[in-house]
């Protein structure tokens, strides 16, 4: 299956920068990787966890927040997100 996508020039460089921070070498790697994730959030808000970065030198955290898992959430009857950018 072969899929196009139009999008900004900014997108465009700011995709090709992720790439090359992340050695990613094709746009097929990428997107594999992007569902992947994707698919990994999605099942763990329908199970009512929040995704998170933890800074671990004092245990505070930044959720991830975004519509699509808001709206997950929503749908699989758990806790909204709160977006909330530090948590003790």
């Amino acid at each position: 299956m072969r899929i196009q996508l139009e999008l900004p020039e900014e997108d465009v460089r700011e995709i090709k920068a992720l790439m090359d921070e992340a050695r990613i070498s094709t746009y097929k790697e990428l997107f594999s990787n992007a569902l992947t994730i994707l698919h990994w959030t999605v099942q763990e808000v329908k199970q009512g966890r929040i995704i998170a970065s933890i800074n671990e030198a004092d245990g505070r955290y930044k959720e991830l927040a975004m519509p699509i898992l808001q709206a997950v959430a929503k749908s699989a009857n758990t806790p909204e997100f709160t977006g909330s950018s530090n948590r003790s």
